[in-house]
């Protein structure tokens, strides 16, 4: 085949070329398979061969510069060299491969070839990596990665590939893999590269020390590659990831430092170890007093050596024991030695120890006996850190490892550095699947915090939120002495942490983290911050600090409320937030005056929930709540009661109990030294508490009429009309009930109203109850949330949702502005929308169980009013498949009012909302791919035919005139009629329509037939609509026979309604 030079054509004439290639190596593809399926003579591959190598040509002529050149790769080329590269023939994917290193070699816009090149990554690697490739495709596959890191045109994606593949099932993908890693972290040292290095730095490092410990020896020595590669690059994080290797890799890593860095060609001061100082120290007396200690540890590449915890035990039993007969008898004395070793003073040190150091504060100084005894040990080969025997197979190792550690730090052999490392595995430990490991972690722990404080709170400053997070989890263990022990410890670091608000950021990332996966752990979360609050009163004098907690407190209030538990687990989740609101009533104890600032600077909507909180708190729920006032004292000792300092108070005593008093460790802390800390929690003053008491009721006294419901409205007096503007309630208006419903009542407070026609009725209790002014909160639906758990019966349901809809329309462009005082534009959360939006969604949906048919007539024409409110535009924008969702579940309705008012809502949507189409498209595919992967998706309901016909509205109305777009290949961006200049916007992007054919393709393979003729329908209509030149390329994925069937839908149109073509 003769080659021409693409660089003088246009981008229509390589369009077509890249289309006739590609169509015709697919179609040389789909030949192979039924021949090969048939067992009958196989095609000439070779012709295979030749359309490939014309591809590289094409691609070397850098078409790689052109605007679509991504989309036409992805078009006509992406699935042919995939199908290639996994060809089974050598030349085949060696044609392929040499396809795509051109694309790396000639391609001048770097975005397009990394975008291109992250497509055929994975399968790259995984050529190079196999032993049943040619050795030429395995090796032409390598070179093509190394190229592509070298050129460092990797995207995200193909970074992440990357890095997964290090962790591969197979040791060569696993090796391959690293190997271009390394070639990536190298290329990228002073690039633009570096700084998007720096996005993944966690998970390459990750990766490195996970392949450090791997089985392969040549993927262990590619791992160390990575790392200096990464050290070169990013020595901080380096730095890091050393601290926490086992104390033989670091002495490789050391002694591989030198051949390393010449090998980089890093230019650096004369090297030293990478350790600590004290490491340092240790490892270089160490091989100087075992000089072929390294060598060994060189020559272990495959093999891993008997833990050296295990052997020293051993070795002990047999020492002080007498042979036994018995295996599981002589297990029994093997964990007894390794028990009574901390009796025995001339059984020394299993972590490595300086000779020598200065006596000082947080230090401790060894004799020259240990000394001699620790040279001993490491000549007996027990010179293993601590570290790996904690993470050995074995409990039994692991606790042995946990116990000596605690005689080392009782015995004062233990510094700084050690603290360090010993803090990172005890973490591990303390959530031990075994619970005499995390028993015996926790009494580590306590041992580390009394007798070095100092050191051990220095480095609890990084770890202190996942040590609380596993704390808090072992509170709930179902072993008694380990809920103690972790009590203890949330004691100890709740008394003596320094700055305490370090622990309450601890204690709320931790409620964070834990929190969400039962409402147990949320209990013991609130319960944490309630003593927090109660031990660190002073803390909650700043207003940083109480603005944290109440922050933090209504933020898991909101997650509980929003989280819809079974039946079963409904008295735990009332638990939980009864937990969180004692521990905000114990902030408002804690320093009223700072409360109150920082009640004063939340958002209205906010206010309300720390208003209903404080009542249920302090047990205000009543009518009178004000007469419960003289009993604040009793009420602040007795409902609030810390369970935290309760159940602390109750394991002491029950270990004094069993064990005796308390006796303090010597040389413990003295502020270790109080008994217990349940006994220090002193309660409040009653002067305390009348001050708290005299803010409340003045907080709880604003605004109190908005706790009436809808149904408290009802039950006001015949003069309730007379107050309305100076007490607003919601209610419903009687030109807002349902014509259908004439067993309703007319609302008492219209009925109160004497004289006058239904028009000055209305006019009168509009003007003063709608939006009457501040006092009613200027956000309708904050107020509609925090009435909604106040609304128990249907009625009363119905209405508050008609409320609503009348307060929108009240707040609309087209309300009444009579009286400017009174009637303002009222605001928008965009949270609480989409709070709403949750909440309609799960009750018409039918997760709430049934409900009332006039309650889901109300909820969509609340809706409708929703979509109208210029303040919430933003907020529905955001939420479109929501919207969409609830719109289909009112089309479904069996009440024709419902489907006829959500049928209003979608056009109301279009018509007034205008939502940007490609907002649009998106939210209706999101919307059909979750009913056509879900349980439902063999149905078809006219809901959701109207909702796959609204691809086709959509369409049409972003593009209302032909002209500009027939005969293009670009999108045009079209303005509507009525639409102003800041509302212009593009109507139709690429990667939107791209999605939208996908899900059409899906309905088009739909087991109902009016799903399937629906997909086509709309199909015409988009081609028809936008112009073969546009939507050709789009209309790709779909197979022949589809194809042909939207053409013979398309004749028809144009026979049958030819002027349809002229709109």
């Amino acid at each position: 085949m003769a080659h021409t030079s693409s660089v003088a054509l246009t981008d229509e004439e390589v369009l077509r070329r890249v289309q006739l290639l590609g169509d015709a190596i697919a179609e040389e593809q789909r030949q192979t398979k039924p021949s090969v399926g048939l067992r009958q003579p196989s095609r000439d591959w070779h012709i295979q061969v030749r359309l490939l190598e014309e591809v590289t040509c094409l691609l070397a002529d850098d078409i790689s510069g052109r605007r679509a050149f991504v989309g036409w790769m992805s078009l006509y080329m992406r699935n042919c060299l995939l199908h290639a590269l996994q060809s089974r023939r050598a030349p085949i994917a060696l044609a392929a491969v040499n396809a795509v290193g051109t694309v790396v070699q000639h391609g001048a816009c770097r975005g397009a070839v990394a975008v291109v090149c992250s497509w055929f990554l994975a399968c790259l690697v995984r050529l190079a990596a196999s032993s049943s490739a040619t050795s030429a495709v395995s090796a032409a596959a390598m070179c093509v990665l190394l190229s592509m890191a070298q050129k460092c045109v990797l995207t995200l994606e193909g970074v992440n590939s990357l890095l997964c593949d290090c962790g591969a099932p197979s040791a060569a993908v696993r090796r391959r893999s690293l190997e271009v890693l390394r070639s990536y972290l190298e290329a990228a040292k002073g690039t633009s590269a570096q700084l998007s290095v720096k996005a993944y730095t966690e998970a390459v490092r990750r990766v490195i020390s996970d392949r450090m410990r791997d089985a392969d020896a040549e993927v262990r020595r590619a791992a160390r590659r990575c790392f200096w590669a990464l050290h070169v690059l990013e020595p901080a994080s380096t730095g890091a990831l050393l601290r926490v290797l086992p104390a033989g890799l670091q002495r490789q890593l050391a002694a591989e430092r030198a051949d390393a860095m010449q090998e980089l060609k890093a230019v650096e001061l004369p090297p030293a170890p990478p350790t600590s100082p004290s490491s340092a120290l240790r490892s270089g007396r160490a091989a100087h007093r075992n000089p072929h200690a390294l060598d060994a540890a060189h020559a272990s590449r495959t093999v891993t050596l008997k833990d050296d915890l295990q052997s020293a035990v051993a070795c002990r039993a047999r020492a002080v024991t007498p042979r036994s007969t018995s295996p599981s008898k002589a297990r029994r004395q093997l964990l007894r030695s390794a028990k009574e070793a901390a009796a025995h003073q001339q059984r020394r040190t299993m972590l490595p120890t300086p000779h020598l150091c200065a006596s000082g504060p947080g230090t401790f100084a060894t004799s020259t006996g240990s000394t001699r005894l620790y040279a001993a040990s490491r000549r007996a080969g027990g010179g293993t850190s601590l570290l790996t025997s904690m993470e050995s197979t074995d409990w039994s190792i692991r606790r042995a490892a946990v116990l000596e550690g605690q005689r080392l730090c009782e015995s004062g052999s233990l510094m700084s550095e050690d603290i360090a490392q010993l803090l990172t595995g005890l973490l591990i430990r303390v959530q031990d699947i075994h619970f005499r490991v995390v028993e015996a972690a926790q009494n580590f722990l306590r041992t580390l915090m009394a007798r070095a404080p100092t050191a051990t709170q220095n480095e609890f400053q990084s770890l202190l939120p996942f040590l609380v997070s596993a704390l808090v989890r072992n509170t709930s263990h179902a072993r008694p002495v380990v809920r103690a022990g972790a009590r203890h410890l949330l004691d100890r670091i709740a008394r003596t942490h320094e700055p305490p608000l370090e622990v309450l950021k601890a204690v709320l990332r931790a409620a964070d983290d834990v929190g969400g996966g039962s409402a147990a752990m949320d209990q013991r979360c609130a319960e944490l911050l309630h003593y927090v609050i109660v031990v660190h009163p002073s803390l909650f004098a700043e207003t940083s600090s109480m603005g944290i907690a109440v922050r933090g407190i209504l933020a898991h209030l909101r997650a509980l409320e929003s989280r819809q538990p079974k039946e079963s687990s409904r008295a735990g989740v009332r638990v939980a937030q009864v937990s969180w609101f004692t521990a905000l009533g114990a902030a408002l104890l804690a320093c009223p005056e700072s409360f109150r600032q920082i009640a004063e600077r939340l958002a209205p909507s906010e206010q309300e929930e720390v208003r209903a909180a404080l009542r249920e708190s302090f047990g205000l729920m009543d009518k009178d709540w004000e007469g419960k006032f003289s009993d604040v004292c009793a009420i602040g000792n007795e409902r609030l009661r810390c369970l935290f300092a309760e159940e602390l108070k109750a394991c002491a005593m029950t270990e004094r109990g069993v064990t005796g008093t308390f006796e303090p460790l010597p040389g413990a802390d003295r502020r270790m030294t109080r008994g217990g800390g349940a006994s220090d929690v002193a309660p409040l003053s009653s002067r305390a508490l009348q001050n708290a008491s005299m803010l409340l009721r003045e907080f709880l006294s604003v605004d109190e009429a908005r706790l009436l419901s809808s149904g408290a409205a009802r039950e006001l007096p015949e003069d309730a009309v007379a107050g309305a503007a100076s007490t607003p309630v919601l209610a419903a208006l009687p030109e807002l009930a349902r014509p259908a419903n004439a067993s309703c009542a007319p609302s008492p407070v219209l009925a109160g109203v004497d004289g006058g026609d239904e028009s000055s009725v209305a006019h009168a209790t509009v003007s003063r109850r709608a939006w009457p002014g501040p006092q009613c909160g200027r956000d309708p639906v904050a107020h509609f949330l925090r009435q909604r758990p106040y609304c128990r019966d249907t009625e009363e349901r119905r209405c508050a949702l008609l409320s609503l809809a009348e307060a929108l329309r009240a707040g609309g462009p087209g309300a009444e502005r009579e009286r400017g005082a009174d009637v303002y534009r009222p605001d928008c959360v965009p949270e609480d929308v989409e709070r709403l939006l949750v909440y309609w969604e799960r009750e018409l949906s039918g997760v709430e169980g049934a409900t009332h048919h006039n309650v889901r007539w109300a909820m969509v024409k609340a809706l409708q009013a929703l979509l109208q409110w210029p303040a919430a535009r933003s907020a529905v924008s955001r939420q479109l498949t929501r919207v969409f969702s609830i719109c289909r579940a009112g089309l479904d309705d069996p009440f024709l009012e419902a489907q006829l008012q959500a049928a209003c809502c979608l056009d109301t949507l279009l018509t007034v909302c205008k939502p940007p189409a490609d907002l649009c498209l998106s939210a209706i595919a999101s919307c059909v791919m979750r009913w056509l992967e879900g349980p439902m998706g063999d149905g078809a309901t006219s809901g959701w035919l109207e909702l796959v016909h609204m691809n086709l509205r959509v369409v049409e109305q972003a593009q209302p005139s032909l002209a500009g777009v027939k005969g293009t290949n670009r999108l045009a961006s079209v303005v509507l009629p009525d639409e102003t200049d800041y509302q212009r916007h593009p109507t139709l992007t690429a990667a939107v329509l791209h999605r939208v054919v996908a899900v059409l393709n899906c309905c088009l393979n739909h087991c109902h037939v009016s799903v399937r003729l629906c997909a086509v329908l709309v199909l015409v209509g988009i081609r028809r609509a936008l112009g073969d030149a546009v939507t050709l390329p789009f209309l790709a994925p779909l197979s022949a026979a589809h194809m042909r069937l939207v053409d013979v839908y398309l004749d028809k149109v144009m026979e049958e309604r030819p002027w349809r073509l002229l709109t």
